[in-house]
């Protein structure tokens, strides 16, 4: 059986002493991207680089991404919570990564 998921999965580097204020910043995020439809969002730290971190944000598919992420692009918040992301990783070489996965099973 075939099911309607869609995922959008980003990779970045966060500094060691930003942990604690990175960890602020994505709980606010979380919750503006819930409020606009996000299915779930999903953070992971790499086990063997704990600068690693993984972002998994789901949607039931990709129409529906697609109109969540417009009314996230309207939203005043995101915004302000990007330009502390970008503060945030300051002149470290780390662009995030961003990549679109269909759910096969």
């Amino acid at each position: 059986m075939i099911a309607d998921v869609y995922i959008v999965v980003y990779h970045y580097k966060i500094p060691i002493d930003k942990t604690i204020d990175y960890f602020k910043l994505e709980k606010k995020a979380i919750e503006v991207y819930l409020e606009n439809g996000c299915v779930n969002v999903e953070i992971y730290r790499d086990s063997e680089d704990p600068q690693r971190w993984m972002e998994i944000n789901r949607f039931r598919d990709k129409e529906h991404y697609q109109q969540v992420a417009s009314t996230l692009n309207d939203d005043p918040r995101i915004s302000q919570l990007f330009e502390e992301f970008q503060e945030l990783l300051g002149d470290t070489e780390c662009d995030p990564e961003k990549k679109e996965y269909f759910h096969m099973i």
